[in-house]
Order: C-alpha cells, then structure tokens, then sequence
C-alpha cells in the first residue's frame, strides 16, 4: 500500500467541478460530480506520484433520482447540494506532474490560472 505523505498545498483559486472519480469519463454527463470552492487542499506524495484531496459537496445539477429517472440541469447552472465529500485527485506521475506544474493553469499571474502549487521547501 502507498504511504502518501502532506508534501504541500494545492491552491484552487476559482470554484471548480469535479468528477468525483478521478478517471470518470470527462464526457460521460452522468457521472457524479462535486463543487468545489477555492481554497487550499493538501498535497500528497508517496515517492512516485502526486495528487491532492479535495472537499466539495456532491452537483445536484445532473443527479440520478433512482429507477432511471435523472434531474438535469444546464451545465452552467451547479446546484450545491448538503452533501460534504472528500476524494482525491488522480494520480500525476513524474511526466504528468511537470506537465501540470508547466501548465498555464498553474503559472503564476497567467489569466488562465486556477491552480497555485507550493511544495515544503523541505520536500523539495
């Protein structure tokens, strides 16, 4: 089992969603997503990979009700629900980290900035 260890933060600078699972099919509208506000979540490292573990509270935008039935509304329009989660991150190896962190989403002052990555010095 991977022992993760707090190595930083990870700074959500805008209101965010989510899939909850990670590696969730980005076009599948079904999927359970969460609402995330800005923030800073703990960053993880186990000697190999990277993530971060987020809290939210589950999108009743595209909730299933049970025996089929599904509540949708407009992608833009999230609607908060009173259900608190907690999950992580996907797993960012080597070659992915440095893609994210070179990313213009994570580069300080870039209009396109949602993320601000700090790493203990002493993790450095």
């Amino acid at each position: 089992m991977a022992d993760f260890k707090h190595v930083g933060t990870v700074e959500i600078l805008r209101s965010r969603i989510y899939n909850l699972d990670p590696y969730a099919d980005p076009n599948d509208l079904t999927a359970t997503t969460v609402i995330v506000e800005p923030g800073s979540y703990p960053l993880m490292y186990d000697g190999w990979s990277y993530l971060w573990v987020l809290t939210g509270v589950l999108n009743g935008q595209w909730l299933r009700r049970g025996d089929g039935l599904f509540v949708a509304t407009p992608e833009a329009n999230a609607i908060p629900t009173n259900i608190p989660v907690t999950f992580p991150s996907k797993l960012f190896g080597a070659d992915e980290w440095k893609e994210l962190v070179d990313h213009e989403s994570a580069q300080e002052g870039h209009p396109e900035q949602r993320l601000r990555i700090t790493i203990n010095k002493e993790q450095s």
